[in-house]
Parts: structure tokens; sequence; C-alpha cells
């Protein structure tokens, strides 16, 4: 088999083949088959296929934050580029494909003549010479198939029953073709050139007339490929950002916004800077907690929803106020307010605060006794309370401590009853003497227990984080003046002296006397002039039922201890007692 290009032929070959095709002049085709190559139908069939992958890769993550082809890049550009460009120029060339074989001089089809099988369904000529024919048979309906090694070409005939007919021709003309002439050849093959030529006739090849695009319709397809791929890839990068961008606000929730930061581009800032923001701070408004909008400030200093972000934080301190609130302790409030310094609560605060005094001192109120001299310094105690405020102690929270002190004045009240006792005929020698049984060290575990005593029953009555009470110093005497405080103080101020009576004993051999306990109270606030004062006398006398129980002949001095210190625990039990009842309504039955 050759390849003939028509429009290369010699003007007279041309003119002879187009006589021979029209049927005009012999040599005449034995069987034809009109029609063209299918190669427009190829080249669509090519332009089909690109535009399907172009279609399937549009559409590979499309508006998909979670995969990585949601936005193409330029590898994908070339690749769109690339598709379209073979969709352009598949198109082009299957309109040229029709174009040149509608202008082509002759019919396209399939001519078999005595000396050759002409492939003319396009301008470049298959010519199948009858020597190399392997094989000739009838084909199914009215046709005959001829086999030129693996080519396989199929003639219609217009009757079934001449296919022997033609078989035999075409057999016949095969062996014709041993042995031929010059001048045989000529007869029989339509594209032998004549022997003579008109001198009048042309001798220009026919040319091949298309439209201008048809020469550069790569040339176009390539233009086109990459015009249009690039506006497509413009295009389809923006539908897909546009669709993650609905499809995140849709979902409205932290992760969606993440995920499309992490692709996309058009609505990046809106995103980064009110959307993810937002929806960060819903999740920690959820909370119910300023740590959890304080961490979210300090994740996002700043954002372009920051009055909202106020206004959460606002709104979380009022809720976390409202809680400490409900807790109604002192300590709640502080560490409240310590722990949000820049709360702003304000007044709302301040009379949170303040009702927790009121609250205590209300409560004082249903236990005081009817004293209103007692109601009113506790009232300005609580007044002092509040404008000083708690402080943190390893205990724990807590309000001004009100220090309990001691002063023990006239300290030799108990000398005139030594001199009694010495001239009594009792006398047992120093173990008698009343004062070595009154000595500080002595009376210091008394003062301590009713320290301890006092400090627990005002402390039932009053939160620590609003007042604390305490066992203080003891206070110097210096005539009768007490020393200035500077923190809310009792000072118990007393002395122990002779009763002026005396009572001997045989058995066991003893002698005693009774006692009176002076006690003088002031209570007084750091700054306030006006103290609560008051006085109280124990008597004490001698208690038999503890002598009695002594033993007959006991060592020196243990009648003594033991009838001194009953009557001294004696003398303060009765002194807690008639102050207490002072204050508390629990207690005005032990006056």
């Amino acid at each position: 088999m050759t390849r003939v290009h028509f429009y290369k032929l010699p003007r007279a070959v041309q003119e002879r083949l187009l006589d021979s095709l029209r049927g005009r002049f012999a040599p005449h085709p034995i069987l034809t088959r009109p029609g063209t190559r299918p190669l427009a139908f190829i080249w669509l069939g090519i332009s089909m296929l690109a535009a399907l992958i172009e279609g399937l890769l549009y559409g590979l993550g499309f508006g998909k934050a979670e995969s990585a082809m949601s936005i193409h890049g330029i590898p994908m550009l070339i690749v769109h580029c690339l598709l379209i460009s073979i969709v352009a120029v598949g198109i082009l060339n299957a309109a040229s494909a029709r174009v040149r074989a509608r202008a082509l001089p002759f019919a396209p089809g399939l001519y078999l003549f005595p000396y050759e099988l002409i492939d003319a369904r396009a301008y470049e000529l298959g010519v199948h010479p009858l020597t190399e024919l392997t094989h000739v048979s009838s084909g199914l309906g009215a046709s005959v198939v001829l086999s030129f090694g693996m080519r396989r070409f199929s003639l219609p005939l217009a009757d079934a029953s001449r296919a022997k007919e033609a078989i035999a021709v075409i057999e016949a003309a095969r062996e014709r073709m041993k042995g031929l002439d010059a001048k045989s050849r000529f007869e029989l093959d339509p594209l032998e050139p004549p022997s003579m030529v008109s001198p009048i006739a042309s001798q220009v090849p026919l040319k091949l007339e298309t439209p201008f695009w048809d020469k550069q319709r790569w040339v176009f397809g390539a233009l086109i490929g990459i015009v249009l791929g690039v506006g497509v890839h413009r295009l389809r990068n923006t539908l897909s950002d546009d669709r993650m961008y609905a499809v995140a606000h849709q979902k409205n929730d932290i992760a969606a916004y993440k995920a499309y930061l992490a692709r996309g581009k058009r609505n990046k800032e809106g995103v980064a800077q009110i959307l993810l923001p937002r929806a960060e701070l819903k999740a920690a408004v959820a909370q119910h907690s300023v740590e959890a909008i304080d961490a979210f400030i300090r994740e996002h200093p700043k954002t372009g929803i920051q009055g909202e972000v106020e206004a959460a934080r606002r709104a979380a301190l009022v809720e976390e106020f409202g809680r400490v609130r409900e807790a109604g302790t002192l300590g709640a409030l502080l560490n409240f307010a310590e722990k949000y310094p820049d709360h702003g609560i304000g007044q709302p605060f301040n009379q949170a605060k303040h009702a927790l005094y009121s609250r205590a001192f209300d409560r004082f109120k249903t236990e005081a006794a009817a004293d209103p001299e007692v109601v009113d310094f506790v009232s300005r105690l609580l007044i002092y309370s509040e404008k000083t405020g708690a402080h943190k102690t390893d205990a724990g929270l807590r309000g001004p401590a009100v220090q309990i002190r001691f002063q023990r004045t006239n300290l030799g009240a108990l000398e005139r009853a030594d001199t009694a006792i010495r001239k009594n005929p009792m006398f047992n020698g120093v173990t008698s003497l009343a004062t070595r049984y009154f000595e500080q060290p002595r009376l210091d575990p008394y003062e301590q227990e009713l320290a301890k005593a006092l400090a627990e029953r005002f402390s039932k009555s009053f939160p620590p984080e609003i007042l604390s009470f305490e066992p203080g110093p003891r206070a110097e005497a210096e005539g009768d003046a007490l020393p200035a405080v500077t923190t809310p103080t009792l000072f118990v101020v007393y002395k122990v002296d002779w009763s002026g009576g005396a009572f001997a004993s045989k058995k066991p051999r003893a002698i005693l006397i009774g006692l009176f306990f002076f006690f003088k109270t002031e209570f007084a606030i750091p700054s306030d002039t006006n103290t609560l004062k008051s006085k109280y006398t124990a008597a004490q006398n001698i208690p038999h039922g503890i002598l009695e129980q002594q033993p007959a002949t006991p060592t020196p001095g243990t009648v003594e201890t033991a009838i001194y210190d009953a009557m001294t625990k004696g003398g303060f039990d009765e002194f807690r007692d008639r102050y207490l009842a002072k204050w508390f309504k629990e207690y005005e039955g032990k006056k």
C-alpha cells in the first residue's frame, strides 16, 4: 500500500483520476462504496473524553474544605489548560475533517479499479495494488470483502446473488496484473499519467481550499485551551471557595471554620477575624466560666468582635457574681474580687458585700440579750470590720481580729489577809499565806481558759471572715489607763481581794479566807472613743464540800491549793456567765 497526496499530483493526473472516479472515462471502477473516514467522529470522541476528564477534575474536591484538591494549584491549572486544549483541538479537527471532505473535487469513498483499490475517503489517497490482494470473499449481505494483508475493505453489491460473479471479476483482474506493459497499465490504472497532455490545458494542480483557521487549528486549539483553562481554573476555585465558605457558615462551628481557613482564601479575613472567633466565643460562653472567656481572649487578643467579647465577659462575670452572691459568704465575694480585680460590678458588688455584714448583724440581734448598748456597740464593730476588710491567713480568710486581753491590778490586795492569817492559831507557816496561791503564773491558766471560752462563744455569732476572736497579750498596768488599740480589743481588768472573813479548820488543819473577784471590762474599737464598759464582782466563799474531801493529815499546801483553785475557777466562771449574759439571751438565766 502506498499513499498519494491528491493535491500534489500533476494536474493531468488529477484530471484523469477525477474522470475515472466520476465514471466519465476509463478505467471505470468495478465496485465503489461512498463515504468518508470516521476522522471527525474520532476527534469528537477524543474531545468528549477530554471534556469528561475535565468535568471529573473540575469536581475533584469541589467545595470540600477537608480535601487538598478543594483549591486547584498551578499543576492543576496546567492540566485544565491541556484538557480544554484537547477538547478545542478535537472539535476543530472534526470540523476540519468535514470541511476538507466537502472541499474534495470528487465524491469520497472506496473505489476498486482493475489495477488497484483506491481509498479516496480523504485527499490523501490509500492505493492498494491488486498484486497485494491476499484474499477476496463474499461478506455479510450483498458485499464483497477484499483483504490486503491485515487491511480489510467491504464493498457493497447491488445484488447479493452476484457476489460470485464479482469475486470472479476481481480474481481475473488480479491475474491480469502479471506481465502488464505500460499501455495495458495505463488502461487499468487511473493514476498512470497520460502520454500526451493538451497544450491548452492548465498545468497548475488543483489546490485544497479551506477556511483560514483550518491550517492553524492546533494553534487556535492551544490558545483556546489556555484562555478557557485559566478562566475555568479561576472560576472553579472561586466557586469552590464560596461553597466551602457556605458549608462552614451553615455548620457554624469551630471545626468547620478552621477547615475553611486551612484551604479557603476569598473569605479568609472575615472567617479569621469574625466567624471563627464568634464560634469559639460561643463555645467559651457555653462553659459558663470567666476563665473560659479569658482563655479565649488570650488566644484571640485582637478580633473583629471585640464588642461581643467584652459583652460575653461582662455576662460571665455577672453570672459568676450571681453564684458568688448566692453562696452568701464574704470569702466567696472577696475571692471573686481578688480573682477578677477588673470585674466592674460596682454598686451591686458593694451592696452584696454590705448585705453580708447586715446579715451578720441581723443574726446577732436574734441571739442578743436585751441590752441596746451592746447592740449599738456591735453595729459600730461591724462597721469597723466592713471598713477594714478581711485578710488572708494560713487558716483562711479572716476579718479583723478581736483580741481578748487581761490586766490584773492591785497585786498587793491580799497582803492584809496574810497579816491576819499569821496571827491565827491555825497558822501552818508559809503554806497558809493566801498571796502565794494567787501569784500570776497560777492565774495564767484561768485567764487563758476564760479567753478561749469568750472567743469560742463570740465566734459562734460571727463568721470568721467578718470578725475573728483570739487571746491577746497581757495588758501591762499603767495606773487606770488602758493601752491604745490598733485592733478591736476586749480588756478584762480584774483583781483578787480578801472578803474580810477567815475560816479555821482543824481537820484538816488550815486557815482559809473568803475572796472577792472584781472584774471590769472595756471593749474598744480603734478610732472610736465610745467603748463598751461593764463591772462585775464575784464573791467566793470557802467551798466546804471540797474541804471535806481533803485528807485529815494532808501534805502541806494541798488543802489551800484545792480550795483556792476552786474559788478562782468559780470566780472566773461566774464572771464569764454574767458577762456573756450581757450579750446573749442563752446566758440570761445564769446571772
